[in-house]
């Protein structure tokens, strides 16, 4: 531990003013290399990062390359629009197909440098050898090898299967592991196409040493073989050039995007559950989505992308490029995104972010209906129910049937559309002035203040429709737990006993959630002195597939590392996914149609009462020590919670927020809550005029004093304008000084990203076992 807390100072006292460009540059790389996962963390599907190099840190070493200088390039802490270009520091909307052709170079330029790697030119020529030939009824089945490139040592392979009839006919592309899908296809009048580009069968890994000039990736190596596929197939009498279809699964589903990106004579892709480095944004894979992240795949599948990559882990708004210019690309062919919403390493809200990015380029083009999404619910594999619904959007693309094809959102709010009836409203807002958190010594000034803060904080969270208590909250058998439970998993606790409240007896609205007891040696509930248990709500992030099951760690299990944490020392914890979350996305839907006066933040809010309401209750429960610990998103609510809830003993925040006064281009944080997630959408009248909000962080933690609070804020959290929360926290210091208890407010300035690293464990609950102890 002290030679981590060394290490942090020096890196720490090397972030100072006045450095060089090299200076910047190792600096970011000293950082990388602690917020990353090791780099010679070996996964069982990592191959060689390059033809020299065994891992990314052999890699670095060999060739010397540096982070790029951050501090040159432009954030965009959302996605990168894809109409739009930069000149000369200036932005310029694309208005014609030729400025478009030459957006679409950028790009293909842009993602070879920093994820794929460079990919050769196509070969002037190639020779072709039948290896096997056959017939299955009507079908004729060929088994093919190209040979081309240099000396023709590069090789294909791939197996047709040619329907029975008169052609041309439509085309099926597909790799070695998904030729059952092929076999459907083929059912449907498709020429099938089974490709050697796949862990279990890649004839690609060779042409890393056949074309050491090009440094594209084994995936990019793949897509480019599945070109070369396309080169020999349009001279084939039985197939029309015009209806080439490819499309892959995971990690095959990446594969299939990047073809057709850059071979236009694909004319349509079905890409499935291919998350993170397929239609999943970098910028929306890190630890608060709770997805698979940019350091994960970068290190345990380092062969797939260029080793660059994964300098921009923790700094992924700093990518000039993301996925959804990539899926840009297609138009105005057609592409398809089919995925499960609840699988691990996936976040559907992502998903749907690109989705929205990329169709402005389809509306562009007058074919806003060519980009489309095919969600559904389950694991990550595919059945064959889910692959015939693919063969329909390819039918339905190339007009084979009339079968109707509608996308099917789950997240499909727009703040403009939730603003355009409120014009009256939002003037009135604006007509206000902000509340200022000040000293007073005059008791009637001071609570006058008060209550003008809780009255503005009520606005913002919105109008709670009337409501009733459950007449009884109490665990039930796990056996009824949500069937999604199942799929989703929930953090799995040692030495714990764990009780589902719900359905039938559960908290207020019908919430499920589970608490986690600590337990003895003989299994029953470890009470203190007093014979009671305290107790901590977790509430989780951005997780909007999971909920609170999982949490960010290499493995995904985060959160049942960190609960047992706590429960080892001696806390219970109680979790509920948050509103729209987990098993309650869908119940998020149509929101603001049924309450046009609440806001989601202001539903959290409520649900995290009723937790406390319902611990209240249960006998084993210590109600004068109920605590809250949220991360980013849950930071969010335990705090707007606290500031309602007088209940709330004490609370821990990490990566909560950054101030919303300063709110700018590279720090969204009223953006973000407002027009991304539609938390709390009155926060949106102030985009333009941040310093005009309502409230601000020092005014919400004001009525949180003088209990204590512990708030966590990473300084390499991206999110966040770190030196504007120090100066929002002194601020909220002096509430805590007029109650005459500063030391209840106490900071954290870890040299980390956003999230809850095991290194803040033992702080965390440091602070949790201090306010036990105070308050005996």
């Amino acid at each position: 531990m002290k030679c981590q807390v060394v290490f942090l100072l020096i890196i720490s006292a090397l972030t100072a003013h006045g450095q060089t460009v090299e200076e910047r540059r190792k600096q970011y790389l000293k950082e990388s290399l602690l917020i990353n996962q090791s780099s010679d963390h070996r996964h069982p599907i990592s191959r060689r990062v390059t033809d020299l190099d065994s891992t990314w840190l052999e890699w670095q070493k060999r060739t010397g390359e540096l982070p790029p200088d951050f501090e040159q390039l432009r954030s965009y802490p959302f996605l990168p629009e894809p109409l739009i270009t930069e000149k000369d520091g200036k932005k310029q909307h694309i208005k014609t197909r030729g400025e478009w052709d030459q957006r679409r170079d950028w790009i293909k330029e842009q993602f070879q440098y920093w994820v794929s790697g460079m990919r050769p030119p196509a070969p002037s020529d190639f020779k072709v050898r039948i290896l096997s030939e056959r017939t299955e009824g009507s079908t004729k089945i060929q088994m093919i090898e190209l040979s081309f490139g240099p000396g023709y040592k590069a090789k294909m392979s791939f197996e047709l299967m040619i329907p029975g009839g008169k052609g041309p006919f439509p085309v099926y592309m597909t790799q070695w592991t998904h030729r059952n899908w092929a076999q459907l296809a083929l059912r449907r009048g498709y020429v099938a196409c089974v490709y050697a580009g796949a862990d279990s069968k890649d004839d690609t890994q060779a042409y890393q040493s056949l074309y050491p000039e090009y440094d594209f990736t084994a995936l990019m190596r793949r897509a480019w073989g599945a070109s070369r596929v396309i080169d020999y197939l349009v001279t084939r009498k039985e197939i029309n050039p015009k209806q080439i279809a490819i499309t892959g699964h995971s990690r095959n589903g990446k594969q299939a995007l990047w073809a057709s990106a850059f071979d236009d004579r694909i004319a349509a892709v079905v890409a499935s559950s291919c998350g993170t480095g397929g239609i999943t944004p970098w910028r929306m894979s890190d630890p608060q989505y709770v997805n698979q992240t940019l350091d994960d795949i970068a290190s345990n599948a380092a062969h797939w992308f260029h080793p660059r990559l994964r300098f921009f882990f923790g700094r992924e708004d700093k990518l000039p490029i993301d996925q959804n210019l990539l899926i840009a690309l297609m138009a105005p062919r057609h592409i398809l995104f089919q995925y499960s919403t609840v699988e691990q390493q996936l976040n559907p809200w992502a998903n749907e972010q690109s989705y929205h990015s990329a169709k402005k380029v389809f509306a562009f083009m007058g074919v806003a209906n060519n980009i489309a999404l095919a969600p559904r619910m389950g694991e990550h594999a595919v059945a064959a129910r889910d692959v015939e619904q693919c063969i329909d959007f390819l039918d339905a693309s190339f007009k084979r049937n009339n079968i109707p094809w509608n996308t099917t959102l789950n997240f499909d709010y727009d703040f403009e559309k939730w603003a355009a009836t409120r014009a009256a409203e939002k003037t009135e807002a604006l007509s206000g002035k902000p509340l200022h958190f000040k000293i007073y010594e005059d008791q009637r000034k001071r609570k006058e203040q008060e209550e003008r803060i809780a009255e503005s904080i009520d606005w913002l969270l919105g109008k709670e429709p009337s409501g009733a208590k459950p007449s009884i909250v109490a665990p039930t058998d796990p056996s009824r737990v949500d069937w999604m439970d199942k799929i989703t998993g929930r953090p799995i606790v040692k030495n714990t006993k764990s009780e589902h409240i719900g359905p039938y007896t559960a908290l207020s609205d019908h919430v499920a959630a589970t608490i986690y007891y600590p337990t003895d040696a003989a299994g029953n509930k470890k009470t203190r002195a007093n014979g009671k248990i305290p107790v901590i709500i977790y509430l989780h992030e951005f997780a909007y597939a999971h909920g609170y099951a999982h949490g960010y760690s290499a493995e995904r299990q985060g959160n049942s590392r960190l609960f047992q944490s706590l429960t080892d020392n001696g806390f219970a914890v109680m979790a509920i996914d948050l509103f729209g979350f987990g098993t309650r996305m869908k119940e998020a839907q149509h929101f603001y149609s049924r309450y046009p006066e609440w806001s989601k933040m202001g539903k959290m809010v409520s649900d995290t009462r009723a937790c406390i309401d319902a611990l209240e209750t249960f006998e084993n429960i210590d109600k004068n020590k109920i605590f809250l610990l949220g991360n980013t998103l849950g930071g969010q609510v335990a705090l707007f919670t606290a500031a309602k809830d007088r209940r709330v003993a004490g609370l821990v925040t990490v990566a909560a927020f950054s101030p919303l006064r300063v709110s700018n281009s590279r720090y969204e944080s009223i953006r973000t809550l407002s027009h991304a997630h539609g938390l709390i959408p009155k926060l949106g009248w102030y985009a333009e005029n941040p310093a005009h909000s309502v409230v601000d962080y020092p005014e919400i933690i004001s009525r949180i004093a003088p209990r204590p609070l512990l708030v966590i804020a990473p300084v390499l959290d991206r999110y966040t304008n770190i030196p504007a929360v120090r100066e929002n926290l002194a601020t909220a210091k002096d509430a805590y000084k007029m109650y005459g208890k500063p030391e209840n407010l106490q900071t954290e300035y870890p040299i980390d990203i956003n999230r809850i690293s095991e290194s803040f464990y033992d702080r965390i609950n440091m602070f949790f076992k201090n306010v036990c102890e105070a308050s005996d």
